[in-house]
């Protein structure tokens, strides 16, 4: 009676194990021929699911799967052996996200890198770094306890940063001696383009942090500011500057460029000639550009205009060195690819990947330098008769 059972039910399950069967095998195709036009190999999918497999089934240690699938992640675009190309975990890509719009939950510093360390560039007015005393040249020794040398400016960044209302706790060393201080993270709300005249003179100071998403209308409003004040000259000072969008950085050209200038122009990875024109002005004024070896991509397109065209000396030591143009495309919602899509020219068709922008009068600065020497030369160069 039970094999009569087991006969009857088979037959009347065969159509369904047909289907089941036809479905995998259908599967197994696709992801066949899906591995085969990424990879070229057949096996290249189902060779990435078994080693991961096989490292969550045999490895000795603890495993953090979603570290091991970001690992992955990146390593598919490491790959690629370009530097600035990368898979953005969600941490990583909040941060992006965050300084393209200019605001963040953090302690209010711009930080950069030099051979004594990460050490603080720039200190916001009114931020909890300003309210604990925290000064331009204070060394960053440690992060709640772990040690910054080694570390990526970006994971310095991402340390520091953190929810609303949580402390962080950070080694400074100032004059050579360490202490611990502790900041209670805030909601910060980025400035990055903000100027000054220069008292007694008919100079103007503006420095740009970066180009994000309102740096164009920022900078168009402190240039008319300062020249309703009488501005005549001015220093644009975009040290430390990790650069931003290049829209933005035509934007703000547009304001001392003459009429229909090209900021930038590049070929796209699909070979189509692309280029980013400012409107310009008629009232072009003498300027001096301050940079340093912390200026990078879109600060080096307005440093390398500028000498380009002629308007003014650029100051300082030679740039970063970064010529291309990264697109950011999301995975998801929380995470993204940042890919290299082009490399840009300046104005003359200059490149500026691996070689910078070689400075008129070069000045070399320390973080601990008691006197602002290349902003000293600016002045200097804009009072000369």
């Amino acid at each position: 009676m039970m094999k009569e059972s087991m006969k009857r039910f088979f037959q009347e399950a065969k159509p369904f194990f047909q289907w089941i069967t036809t479905v995998v095998a259908s599967v197994l195709l696709l992801l066949a021929a899906l591995s085969y036009e990424l990879t070229g190999d057949y096996m290249g999918i189902f060779k990435f699911f078994r080693t991961i497999a096989v490292v969550e089934d045999h490895y000795a240690g603890d495993i953090d799967k979603k570290a091991l699938l970001d690992g992955a992640m990146k390593g598919v675009v490491d790959t690629l052996g370009d530097k600035h190309s990368t898979y953005l975990t969600g941490d990583e890509f909040k941060m992006f996200t965050e300084q393209m719009t200019g605001s963040y939950a953090g302690i209010g510093v711009y930080i950069s890198k030099a051979d004594e360390g990460v050490f603080i560039a720039g200190v916001i007015d009114g931020s909890p770094a300003s309210e604990a005393g925290l000064q331009r040249g204070d060394v960053i020794m440690a992060i709640d306890g772990q040690p910054t040398a080694g570390m990526e400016l970006e994971d310095v960044s991402l340390s520091i940063r953190g929810p609303e209302n949580t402390s962080v706790v950070l080694t400074i060393r100032r004059d050579g001696a360490d202490r611990d201080m502790t900041l209670i993270r805030r909601n910060i709300h980025m400035q990055t383009a903000a100027g000054e005249m220069i008292e007694g003179t008919d100079i103007g100071y503006v420095r740009i942090a970066l180009f994000s998403e309102d740096t164009g209308r920022e900078f168009t409003e402190a240039y008319q500011s300062l020249r309703a004040q009488g501005m005549k000259k001015m220093i644009l000072d975009l040290r430390n500057n990790p650069g931003g969008l290049v829209d933005q950085a035509t934007l703000v050209a547009s304001n001392f460029v003459p009429k229909n200038s090209v900021v930038v122009s590049y070929t796209s990875s699909d070979g189509q000639e692309e280029q980013f024109v400012a409107d310009g002005t008629d009232e072009v004024i003498p300027l001096v550009v301050l940079v340093n070896e912390n200026s990078a991509s879109a600060s080096e397109i307005v440093a390398g205009d500028v000498q380009d065209l002629q308007l003014g000396p650029i100051v300082g030591v030679r740039t970063f060195g970064k010529g291309t143009v990264q697109g950011v495309y999301p995975v998801t919602k929380d995470d993204a690819v940042k890919v290299t899509v082009a490399k840009y020219r300046t104005t003359k068709g200059r490149e500026v990947e691996g070689k910078g922008i070689e400075p008129d009068v070069v000045v070399p600065l320390q973080p601990n330098d008691p006197v602002d020497y290349q902003l000293e030369k600016g002045l200097e160069l804009l009072q000369k008769p």
